[in-house]
């Protein structure tokens, strides 16, 4: 009997097909790389030739920052319209007591056609809305009051803090920060988010503040009225309570009457540009707002 032998070779494994999608996938992540890294490029000059025009336009000593918003950029730019560009500037000096205020633009609906940006040409600018705010830090508040100060020495004012208060809390007669519920917490949230949503020329203000009277360091949580005079931030100071927080009471009429007056500055926050008309006062937790509004507005046609 005969063994037949199977001499046929064993067949190699053929080698693994290269995915035809893989080089697709890699072309198109380098791609879109390069696509994005034009797009901020782009971004970036056209956010310089906007700052050094907004720099002419709000009178400022350097370049604010500026955010061209919305992604992609090249998309807007390319029909020269921009839904929303934001203009920051800090640490801008205003007259002799106002040295750290803070500017903050929102321009809306914006033309500028992106081949006058990347050639430096700005005149072309048109800004269909845009919205101002003026703002007055703490450490600027201080210096106000100190100016303000008739009788009692500059340095005798200091520590002092703002906090948005409602309106209606600033007109309580009866009912002191000693007096305050849960529930008088409650209406006054309330209150503060009614009053925001309505932006108006008068608001209220709770200031924290220490002040040597006789020689005795006292702390003080002082109510005032915010109201928008003349384009200027004019405080109008209603009550002073002892203590600040827990366990404060009214200030004696006699030095209540003394204080009032202190506590009763005029902040000229200088002018915004000549195109925004001032529409309201803003208090937020460490500084007092000055907001306005224009429309249409060129910024080849706007100085301070």
């Amino acid at each position: 009997m005969s063994t037949v032998t199977n001499t046929a070779r064993p067949q190699r494994a053929g080698k693994p097909k290269r995915s035809r999608t893989r080089p697709l996938v890699i072309t198109l992540v380098v791609l879109l790389a390069l696509l994005v890294g034009a797009d901020f490029g782009a971004a970036a000059i056209a956010e310089y030739q906007v700052s050094k025009r907004a720099k002419s336009a709000f009178n400022l000593a350097d370049d604010p920052a500026v955010t061209i918003n919305g992604f992609p950029f090249l998309t807007q730019a390319i029909g020269g319209d921009y839904s929303h560009i934001t203009v920051d500037a800090k640490g801008v000096p205003i007259k002799d007591i106002l040295k750290d205020v803070e500017i903050h633009a929102d321009l809306r609906d914006v033309t500028a056609p992106l081949s006058d940006l990347l050639a430096g040409k700005t005149d072309s600018i048109v800004v269909k809305e845009m919205e101002a705010q003026v703002r007055v830090k703490e450490a600027d508040f201080n210096r106000a009051l100190k100016a303000n100060n008739q009788r009692v020495q500059t340095g005798d004012i200091t520590n002092v803090t703002i906090a948005p208060a409602s309106k209606q809390r600033v007109n309580s007669t009866t009912n002191t920060d000693e007096d305050w519920t849960d529930a008088d917490e409650k209406a006054e949230q309330e209150a503060l988010k009614a009053e925001a949503e309505t932006e108006s020329t008068t608001t209220g203000v709770r200031l924290g503040a220490t002040v040597d009277i006789a020689g005795r360091k006292i702390d003080l949580a002082v109510y005032a009225l915010v109201n928008l005079v003349n384009n200027k931030i004019e405080l109008a100071a209603k009550r002073i309570e002892i203590g600040g927080s827990a366990g404060s009471t009214p200030l004696a009429p006699i030095l209540q009457n003394q204080l009032l007056s202190k506590f009763s500055p005029t902040l000229d926050p200088g002018k915004l540009p000549v195109a925004i008309t001032p529409t309201a006062v803003l208090v937020e937790p460490g500084s007092i707002s000055l907001k306005g509004k224009a429309q249409n507005v060129k910024l080849n046609s706007v100085s301070g």
